[in-house]
Formats: C-alpha cells, sequence, structure tokens
C-alpha cells in the first residue's frame, strides 16, 4: 500500500517537473504565434481579416489577390488584434502583396500606437514572405498597415512570435499542392502515352477498354489535383497547355509511318486530339478562373477592365472621344466625380498625349481635357460619367496610374462593329461578361467550320495548338475582353471558304479582317503568291506574258483579291460617312507613331535583329541591311512555298508575313495556330509537330519572369518552329485527291 503511494507519488513529482519545464521552455522558445486564429477587435477598411490569422497562406509568388488573402482597401485600411495581456515580441512573419510595404504597431492602451516593423517591399512577383527577428519588444495591441507600391493592397497571413519563428507548413503545404497539380498532368501524359502506343487497329476491345480506364483514372487524379491546388497559379496553367499540347504531340507521331509497327487505334487517337483540345481551349479562358480582380467587391471577375476601360468608351463615345479623348475623358469624368471638378486636385497625374504619346501631367493637357469634354452634349456626358462609375470602382487606385498606355488604335471599321455589341448598354459587370462570350462563340464557331472543311483530325489539332500556345500571353489572356479575336475567326473562315472553292466569299472575308485589323492581310498576300510565282517563271523562261494570260492563269485569286477590294471599300466607304473620313486619317497616323515605337511584347523580325532594350534603337539601325535582307527573303520563300499550292495553303503560307513584315505584338502571332491546317491534305507531322514543340516548350519560357527575355526567347521559338513548318511545306505536294477533305466532306484523315 505505502509502496503504491510511494510510486504514485514519485510519478505526480515527475509530471509537475515535466509541465513546468514545457512551460518554461515555451516561454524562451518559438513556441507560440500569439494572434494564432484569433478574430481582430477592429477593422477597417480590411475585407476578410479572419484570413489574416487562419493559419493557411498560398504558395510564394500566388497571385495577389488570390482567395485566401485579405484585401486591404487604401493606406488608410488598418486591422487590430488584442493579446489580452501585454506580451513579449521577437519575430515577425507576413507574406502579402510584394511590392507594397505593410506596417506593424504595437500599443499597450489600444490608442496610442507605435510602429516596430515595416514589412518591405520585394521585387518578385505575387504574394511574397518577409519575415524579421530579434525585436524584443512588448505590447499588448497588434495594428496591420499598409502604405506604398501600387495602392493594391493583400495580406495572406500575419504571425508574431514570442521567439524564433518556425518552417511555415502552411506554405509548403501550398508548394506541395501546386507541385501536385504538375505533377498530375505529367502522369496524364503518360497515360496517353501508353494508350495511344498500346493500342492498334483490330486491337481487342478489352485492351482498349481497360487502357481507356487507366487513362480515367490519370484524368480524375489531375482533377482532383485541381481541385487541391485551387486557385492555380501561372505555373500551374503553364502546365496545363504544355500537357495539352504533348497529348496532342502523341497522337500525331502515333501515325508516323516510320515509328509505327501497326496502324494507330483511330477512335483512341481522335478522342486524344480532343481531349487535348479540349484542355487547351480551357488553358486559353484560365481553367475557368476569373483573372481579373473588381477592386471595389473585392473579388475576382471575369472583365479584363484595363482593356475594356480603353475599348468600351472607345466604341461607345467614338464621335466625341476619336483617337485622343479617351484618357483626357475618364481623367476630368474622375475630377468631376471625385474631386470637385478641380483638376489642379489631380495635376501631377501623368497621363500619355495622344497626339504625340509623351506622357503630359493633367495641368500641362488641362485644356485638351475641356476641349474633349465640349464634343459631348450635357446628357452623352452624364451617360460616360456613369460608365466610367464601374471603371474606377472596378479599378480602385490604378484607375489614376494606368492613364499611361497607348489607347485604342483599332480603326473606324472596328468601332462599326463594336457598337452593335458594347455601344449600347451601360458599362457594368454583368453587360461586359455578356460581352466577352462573343469571343468564345465566334471561337467555337470558327472550329466547327475548320472541322466540316478541313477534317475533324486537323481542327482539334489545331485548336490544341490555339490555346496551348504562349503567344498570348501578356500576364493575362484575352479572355474577358470583347472582340479581340474577331479577326483571327475571319482569317479561319477565310481558308476554309478557299478550301470550298467559295472565292468571293473568301476574298470578303479577307478583305473585312484585313480592313479591322490589318494583320489578315498577310492572308492576301499569301493568295497571290502563287500568281506571283506563275509570273517570275515566265520571265526566267524569258518570256513576257500579256496581263489577259496572268489574269487567266490565276483566275480564282483574281476573284479573291477584287471581293476582298470591294468588301474593304465598302467599309471605308460607310465608315467615312458615319464617323467622318479624317477618322481613318488619324488612325493612319497613330498606327504609324505605333510602328515606330519598340514594345516589349513584340514577338517579330525586329525582335529577333535588334531586341526590344535600351540599345534596340542603335541596334536597328546598325542591322538595318540585315533587316531588310531577311524582309525580302521571307516574302521569296513565300512565294517559292505557295508555287502551284491550291489558294488556302497558299493563304496560310502568307501568314507568316506578319512576324517579318509588320511590327506584331505577341497576340497577332497567334494566327500561327492556323499553319497546322497545311497538313490537312497530306500528312499532319510536319505543320503540326514544330507548333505543338513550341507551345511544350512555352512552359520553360513561363518560368522566367523578366519580360523582355521571355519575348525574346519566344521569338527565337516561333522563327524556330515556323522554319521547321516551311522546311516540311517546302517538298513538293501531294497531288489533289477526289476523296480528299477539299471536298468538303468533313471526313478525318489520319493523323499521318
Amino acid at each position: 500500500m505505502c509502496r503504491n503511494r510511494a510510486s504514485s507519488t514519485v510519478a505526480l513529482a515527475a509530471l509537475v517537473a515535466c509541465g513546468l519545464f514545457a512551460s518554461s521552455c515555451g516561454r524562451g522558445g518559438p513556441s507560440r504565434n500569439l494572434v494564432a486564429g484569433k478574430a481582430a477587435a477592429r477593422a477597417e477598411g480590411v475585407v476578410n481579416p479572419a484570413f489574416l490569422t487562419d493559419g493557411h497562406n498560398p504558395a510564394d509568388g500566388a497571385d495577389w489577390n488570390a482567395p485566401g488573402t485579405a484585401a486591404f482597401q487604401g493606406p488608410q485600411a488598418f486591422v487590430e488584434f488584442d493579446l489580452g495581456e501585454p506580451a513579449r515580441i521577437q519575430s515577425i512573419y507576413l507574406q502579402g502583396d510584394n511590392n507594397d510595404e505593410y506596417i506593424v504597431s504595437v500599443s499597450d492602451d489600444g490608442q496610442a500606437f507605435r510602429e516596430i516593423w515595416t514589412a518591405p517591399a520585394v521585387s518578385s512577383p505575387g504574394l511574397r514572405a518577409r519575415s524579421t527577428e530579434g525585436l524584443d519588444v512588448r505590447g499588448r495591441w497588434i495594428r496591420l498597415a499598409a502604405r506604398g507600391g501600387d495602392g493594391a493592397y493583400s495580406v495572406a497571413e500575419l504571425q508574431v512570435w514570442t521567439g524564433a519563428p518556425p518552417a511555415f507548413a502552411a506554405e509548403a503545404s501550398s508548394d506541395v499542392l501546386a507541385a501536385r497539380v504538375r505533377t498530375a498532368f505529367i502522369y496524364l501524359v503518360l497515360a496517353f502515352a501508353v494508350l495511344l502506343f498500346a493500342t492498334r487497329a483490330g486491337s481487342p476491345p478489352r485492351l482498349v477498354a481497360a487502357l481507356w480506364l487507366a487513362t480515367a483514372g490519370a484524368a480524375l487524379f489531375a482533377l482532383r489535383a485541381l481541385a487541391d491546388g485551387w486557385p492555380l497559379g501561372g505555373r500551374e496553367v503553364a502546365a496545363a497547355r504544355a500537357a495539352a499540347a504533348a497529348i496532342a504531340l502523341l497522337a500525331v507521331a502515333r501515325g508516323w509511318e516510320r515509328a509505327r509497327r501497326a496502324p494507330p487505334h483511330r477512335p483512341t487517337v481522335v478522342a486524344a486530339c480532343a481531349a487535348a483540345a479540349v484542355l487547351a481551349f480551357a488553358c486559353f479562358y484560365n481553367l475557368g478562373r476569373p483573372q481579373f480582380w473588381h477592386h471595389g467587391k473585392q473579388r475576382p471577375m471575369f472583365v479584363h477592365v484595363t482593356d475594356m476601360r480603353i475599348y468600351q468608351p472607345f466604341a461607345k463615345y467614338f464621335d466625341e472621344l476619336g483617337y485622343e479623348g479617351v484618357y483626357l475623358a475618364s481623367a476630368l469624368a474622375f475630377a468631376e466625380d471625385e474631386r470637385g471638378g478641380s483638376i489642379e486636385a489631380i495635376g501631377a497625374t501623368k497621363i500619355r498625349d495622344m497626339h504625340d504619346f509623351r506622357m503630359r501631367t493633367a495641368l500641362e493637357i488641362k485644356g485638351e481635357m475641356l476641349k474633349v469634354k465640349q464634343r459631348f452634349s450635357p446628357e452623352r456626358w452624364q451617360e460616360f460619367k456613369r460608365d466610367q462609375v464601374f471603371f474606377r470602382e472596378a479599378m480602385g487606385p490604378s484607375f489614376l496610374t494606368s492613364l499611361d498606355d497607348h489607347g485604342a488604335n483599332a480603326p473606324p471599321s472596328w468601332v462599326w462593329l463594336a457598337r452593335l455589341t458594347i455601344g449600347h448598354v451601360p458599362a457594368s459587370e454583368a453587360s461586359l461578361t455578356a460581352a466577352g462570350l462573343l469571343d468564345a462563340v465566334l471561337l467555337l464557331v470558327m472550329a466547327w467550320a475548320i472541322g466540316a472543311s478541313f477534317g475533324l483530325v486537323p481542327m482539334l489539332v489545331a485548336m490544341t495548338v490555339f490555346g496551348a500556345t504562349d503567344l498570348y500571353m501578356f500576364g493575362t489572356n484575352w479572355g474577358g475582353a470583347t472582340l479581340r479575336h474577331d479577326w483571327l475567326v475571319l482569317l479561319g473562315f477565310a481558308a476554309c471558304a478557299l478550301r470550298k472553292q467559295r472565292w468571293l466569299l473568301a476574298g470578303a472575308l479577307l478583305g473585312a479582317g484585313t480592313i479591322l485589323r490589318v494583320v489578315p492581310a498577310v492572308g492576301l498576300m499569301g493568295v497571290v503568291a502563287p500568281a506571283v510565282a506563275w509570273l517570275v517563271a515566265a520571265w526566267w523562261r524569258r518570256r513576257r506574258p500579256a496581263l489577259r494570260a496572268l489574269l487567266a492563269e490565276n483566275r480564282a485569286a483574281v476573284r479573291v483579291v477584287a471581293a476582298a477590294a470591294v468588301t474593304m471599300l465598302a467599309f471605308f466607304v460607310v465608315t467615312g460617312f458615319l464617323y467622318s473620313f479624317g477618322a481613318w486619317t488619324d488612325w493612319f497616323a497613330r498606327i504609324k507613331a505605333l510602328n515606330d515605337d519598340m514594345a516589349t511584347n513584340e514577338v517579330d523580325l525586329r525582335m529577333l535583329v535588334a531586341g526590344v532594350d535600351q540599345t534596340a534603337a542603335a541596334l536597328m539601325h546598325s542591322r538595318r541591311v540585315l533587316f531588310v535582307l531577311a524582309q525580302l527573303t521571307s516574302v521569296a520563300i513565300v512565294v517559292l512555298a505557295a508555287r502551284k499550292r491550291p489558294l488556302e495553303d497558299a493563304m496560310l503560307l502568307g501568314l507568316p508575313l506578319a512576324l517579318t513584315l509588320m511590327n506584331s505584338l505577341n497576340y497577332h502571332d497567334h494566327v500561327l495556330f492556323l499553319l497546322v491546317l497545311l497538313g490537312a491534305r497530306g500528312s499532319l507531322l510536319g505543320a503540326a509537330v514544330p507548333l505543338l514543340v513550341l507551345c511544350v516548350a512555352g512552359y520553360w519560357a513561363d518560368l522566367d519572369p523578366d519580360a523582355n527575355r521571355h519575348f525574346d526567347l519566344l521569338t527565337a521559338l516561333s522563327f524556330a518552329a515556323v522554319a521547321c513548318v516551311y522546311f516540311s511545306v517546302l517538298r513538293p505536294p501531294a497531288p489533289p485527291s477526289s476523296a480528299s477533305p477539299a471536298a468538303g466532306d468533313g471526313t478525318m484523315p489520319s493523323p499521318s
């Protein structure tokens, strides 16, 4: 009995001693996060303050407004936490938007606060962690506020420690989830590889079903990883694009006669191409996640507000604004609504003057701002200001700081078309989201037309390249903008019309596309290329063909060009009467000025020759002869490749001239996805593989945050892909067959 009591006493003493030891260790070590799980005692101008102390934070580099972040609505916003009693503070960890400063202050009474640490701005984009140690201060109240940067503030996590902070499991967990998403896409590609190469024509249905079941399992695993890692970062979306291109690449390679021992299982190849196309098209729309941020409502949205704040008023109020008035009127409306009509109150605001593209202050161009307003009737000015309210609320502080872009550069013909969709409705999230869906509908209709004209598999591979390429990206894609792809869709329709030998319709489509965005003019150059090749051949044989012989030999091309010319003339005359012919002069002047300027996101010959850094102008001057020779060579290659080819092939072969004859931006070069259709008549291998490899390589190009290097690399990869396509095409073409899809029967050619 006594022995049992003694044992109990010893055990109790040991437990007490252990407890005291653990307690003493806790006081001296990194054992306690003082704000873990605490609710805010007070918050002003902070949305979702509970996220600050929930112990969960996204991976470093995630979007600044990723779910799980608390948004601070300006430098006056703050949040306070009551610790309950004064406590010793040695370390602080914070993860917030990279280009802002975040101030942590303490107080003993909740009234007088003193700053103890400022989390500095950092250069790397997205949410970034900052921490400090060795503070050794005491306080009961903790306050967090923001300042500086771009005026868009968000914090994912705040941790205040009594000692040195431990490793952060939440951050590592987010990184692991993101890596798991990328790994899932690798498994999905491997599953499709096994499926495609382990099946053959005549394979037992049970084998095909088993392999499809395994592939479906890999797809479910990828979906689960996507759900766990949601919302996805840019690297994961890039991995999805690369995976889509890799699946299509495997499907095309499966049909390569030199690499196969048996014909492929046709339904499996078609299904793999369909899966790749669906995934790629979803990537074009960021896998369904809104890319844009509504500052007023502190949530994501689908409206590309930085683009539409220019093009919606440009289209709706073109009569009053013209090409130079969008920024002037926007700033004046802000001054009237937010600053009591005082332009002086925003006098230091930098605004790009559209007459010469120089940056000037609002005070310097005050007179121009007032002149723009005089073009409005009182009713139209009030309507314009009501539309501006949406853009100001959606953009927040960045509204006034974003008046430095180059404004609208679409021709008057685009204004006429855009007014049908956004010219008669008020600017709102609902109206602009609905208008943005128009591009998706047009793209899907184009895909159907390509499938009906060129065959199902070529269409699926082309749409895979469309969605999987990095060419349309520059921070965000154009999903959420309105009528950004009208000219691209018209080019696709024109190729289909040429395939069906509907020459007048093809010409009208090419003419409409050219008058809307200029870039489709290279398609017309391609249509003319076979005639030029015929003429050069005749002169080479020392013959001087009469004009009548030239026209008779190239009758189809003549009809296409004539229809295009009539269409462009009709657009010019109608819009000239609607908006004045001087509007076309203004448009031409600004396009010339834009071409004289060198943009970071160019993907063209000028970028290849000189780049766009501070030495670009000098390099371009010293390499002018090389540049001109490269341009002439590109034209000669197109003429050589297009000789004796069907007009649809000739048109497609002319599209890369956009990279050499125009100072095209990255999203203009998105047109290269149509080059896949060059393989519809024979082998897809030569036309599709270089472009699919370009898409896969885009994943690694995306890893470089430096925009100049990114577009330098993308330019080199694009020219290499186009060169490979031309190398394949320069071989003698296969003679057309009566069973070819040229007849428009919509048959599905083999990938080889």
